[in-house]
């Protein structure tokens, strides 16, 4: 009996060092490496170098290896979804920059060209070149990457001709076990939002020297829109924050704004029993 018992012990002590041994030591879920692919193109309306030209520049950011392929496709997959739409999405990486590219160059030769045309005829000579220039920037980057939590950032810049060109910059937070994006609801409990409200106010107001709300709009904030949760975001180890892009609560001169709420300032609203709260509260 004693030697079944043994036997038994030194079976199960062998099982866990097997699983032990077999269990990845990389904390990384998926040992994520990435890489960037890059384009600088323009082209000139009907091919012609005297004409006003569009110029497009992408930097994006993708998973060139994992330690597990199908999640590399996933990842690669709802990052093409964020970046370039959903027709985009099931392509490799390099096709999917290369297929956009091609795309914006087609509707520029394509809505444009009569346009300049008309406007040549009715004006008798050569239209106003700044109106016919366009120019397109991508830029993406990984803000973080650790154990579950993949934080991914992508800018905008578009010009077609105006008084100036419009940016705008949104990150998406994604859980690496469902693959799914992040939301305020993931991260927060109960009715939470008059008292998420407030704690944004109240930091804008420190971070710019307003003393109170009053004060705070006539510096501009709250002009142009509500100081509300936003779900653009970016999860950090220390907090969450809170980016509004040009206009949504500010005129263009003060540019895009960002409000950073610390955990312990979120403790009351945090949903503490999270994965990804856990890890990044190192808990």
């Amino acid at each position: 009996m004693k030697k079944q018992i043994v036997s038994t012990i030194f079976v199960m002590l062998s099982i866990g060092l097997l699983f032990t041994a077999c269990r990845p030591k990389s904390k990384l879920v998926g040992d994520l490496k990435f890489d960037n692919i890059t384009l600088e193109e323009s082209q000139h309306l009907f091919a012609d170098e005297s004409k006003p030209k569009a110029t497009m520049k992408i930097d994006f950011s993708f998973v060139k290896e994992s330690t597990d392929e199908k999640l590399k496709d996933s990842i690669n997959c709802m990052l093409q979804k964020f970046v370039f739409n959903e027709g985009f999405a099931m392509l490799d990486p390099a096709s999917c920059v290369r297929k956009y590219a091609d795309d914006y160059f087609s509707s520029y030769h394509t809505e444009l060209e009569p346009m300049y045309q008309n406007e040549s005829a009715e004006m008798g000579g050569t239209p106003n070149e700044m109106w016919f220039s366009y120019e397109h920037v991508s830029e993406t980057k990984v803000e973080y990457y650790d154990k579950h939590l993949l934080t991914y950032r992508f800018y905008m810049e578009e010009y077609t001709g105006g008084a100036h060109p419009v940016s705008f910059t949104y990150f998406q937070n994604f859980d690496l076990r469902s693959l799914k994006q992040i939301e305020l609801n993931d991260l927060l409990v109960g009715e939470y939002d008059e008292e998420l409200t407030e704690l944004l106010v109240n930091q804008l107001m420190k971070d710019v020297g307003a003393s109170n709300t009053d004060e705070l709009q006539e510096f501009g904030y709250g002009t142009t829109g509500e100081i509300i949760p936003t779900e653009n975001f970016k999860l950090m180890p220390g907090g969450i924050a809170f980016l509004y892009n040009v206009y949504e609560i500010a005129p263009y001169v003060l540019g895009p704004v960002e409000i950073d709420l610390s955990f312990e300032q979120l403790e009351p609203l945090l949903n503490v029993e999270y994965m990804i709260i856990k890890e990044l509260r190192g808990r």
